[in-house]
């Protein structure tokens, strides 16, 4: 039973994001409200899915820090996508290292994670 808990967090996040997602795609417009929305649904369901995989372990540490810069991290790379505001010095370092959103995908899974860590 506790492998299907360990387990089963993690795997419940992965097909109610996609529920989500095919639902939306099937009965909204493709504007850019929607657009956005998406986003903020990608950052929400992969930033849930590292929080998911953390859950049930003993916490290390009950530092504040790390959480608030997880949640910044997580902030500032979705203002970024949403285009609300851009940095030209933070753009070329992330192009300089080749970062794409699946990167940035997998940065928000990492905060998430690190959020409960």
């Amino acid at each position: 039973m506790n492998d299907f808990k360990r387990l089963g967090y993690p795997v419940a996040i992965i097909f109610i994001s996609a529920l989500l997602f095919k639902l939306m795609n099937m009965y909204l417009s493709k504007d850019v409200l929607i657009l956005n929305v998406m986003s903020i649904l990608t950052a929400s369901a992969l930033f849930l899915f590292g929080l998911s995989l953390n859950k049930n372990r003993r916490r290390r540490s009950s530092a504040v820090f790390t959480k608030v810069v997880a949640i910044l991290i997580v902030i500032f790379l979705l203002l970024m996508q949403l285009g609300i505001f851009s940095f030209d010095i933070v753009n070329d370092v992330l192009f300089f290292f080749g970062v794409n959103s699946f990167f940035i995908n997998m940065i928000y899974i990492f905060c998430g994670y690190l959020f409960v860590d």
